[in-house]
């Protein structure tokens, strides 16, 4: 067998107790735990002093029209992933009243708006990924006792979960760019290795399935497109992101890691975004105060702070979840399906 399969052995007989049902479908993971900055956010900035807020028209427009804290016009990458695992869309952990947190056990979103790896990367108030862990460490401590009892039963629901990670891109645009002190190779190793210390206290508290995303081409925004010096001083993070995965995999026994290079992937639509539906890929859709395309669906981005529109998540989110480009070693769903030895 090759190292991936004597690694990795798919079970076919789980333990169904611990898997909820979305539409008369079994889902293909207990739970979903979210942990980033806005492209995961979902509603935590709208319960924090923070102009970084989306709770306002035109964002949500195609979510049911509903402006929840997403930034973006409708759902996002969790969301999308959320459903491609047949969960419930995890919900905002600071939008839980407090009778409610023992009750969910498909997965909780903890991500927030303008914030970062890094404590003092921020603006206003966010839950850094320090943060966020420590409310994480409160659900698992405080909130899901309550439901499973018995500790097995709990470090059951733990382990086959997902851990979904997408944070950085704060700790260079608020950062890094504004007091260039080191070299770029070096604090990518920085960031990564604070990441990495993070994460393990994750798994210290039972998690093993994680799914770690890279920074995105900073330097290709509505803003400037395309800044290549800004690229390359990013760059070197997306680069060691997959090394740094797989040792965390060899160091953290019976953990699983996939790391998602989005800042190479940006360049499939780069290069050729007809084939992806897009007729713009460097303007915004929305613009405050001056207009809203016609055809979300079209743009790739939809406002001029770089966030998305559901149209480019879309794609990211089919890609990493049954695709082969955008996940090392293997995509979500092998990664759902897998069975920890």
């Amino acid at each position: 067998m090759t190292n991936f399969k004597a690694f990795l052995v798919f079970s076919f007989i789980a333990n169904q107790a611990f898997f909820t049902k979305v539409d008369g479908e079994k889902s293909l993971v207990p739970a979903l735990y979210v942990f980033g900055d806005s492209g995961f956010d979902n509603g935590n900035n709208n319960n924090l002093n923070t102009i970084a807020k989306v709770n306002t028209y035109p964002y949500g427009i195609d979510f049911n029209n509903q402006s929840t804290g997403r930034f973006t016009n409708g759902k996002t990458y969790a969301d999308l992933i959320a459903i491609k695992l047949r969960l419930p869309l995890p919900p905002p952990y600071l939008g839980l009243l407090e009778i409610d947190g023992n009750q969910v056990t498909t997965g909780i979103n903890y991500a927030s708006g303008a914030c970062g790896i890094l404590n003092d990367s921020r603006v206003g108030e966010c839950l850094s990924l320090d943060k966020q862990i420590e409310y994480f460490t409160s659900t698992v401590t405080n909130d899901l006792p309550k439901f499973f009892g018995r500790k097995d039963n709990m470090r059951h629901h733990l382990s086959k979960s997902i851990y979904l990670i997408g944070i950085g891109s704060n700790d260079y645009s608020l950062n890094y760019f504004k007091n260039e002190s080191v070299k770029p190779e070096e604090f990518a190793d920085f960031l990564l290795e604070q990441l990495s210390r993070k994460i393990k206290t994750l798994y210290d508290l039972g998690a093993r399935k994680f799914v770690v995303g890279s920074v995105n081409q900073l330097g290709c925004s509505p803003r400037q497109f395309c800044n290549e010096t800004m690229n390359q001083i990013v760059k070197p993070y997306p680069e060691k992101l997959q090394t740094k995965t797989q040792h965390l995999q060899k160091q953290l026994p019976g953990s699983i890691f996939i790391s998602t290079n989005s800042f190479n992937f940006f360049n499939e639509i780069k290069n050729d975004p007809k084939k992806y539906g897009f007729k713009n890929i460097s303007k915004p859709c929305y613009e405050e105060g001056i207009s809203l395309c016609a055809n979300r669906k079209e743009y790739y981005f939809w406002d001029k702070h770089g966030h998305t529109t559901e149209a480019a998540l879309k794609i990211y989110a089919d890609e990493s979840f049954s695709g082969s480009k955008l996940c090392f070693p293997m995509n979500i769903k092998k990664l759902a399906l897998a069975y920890l030895r």
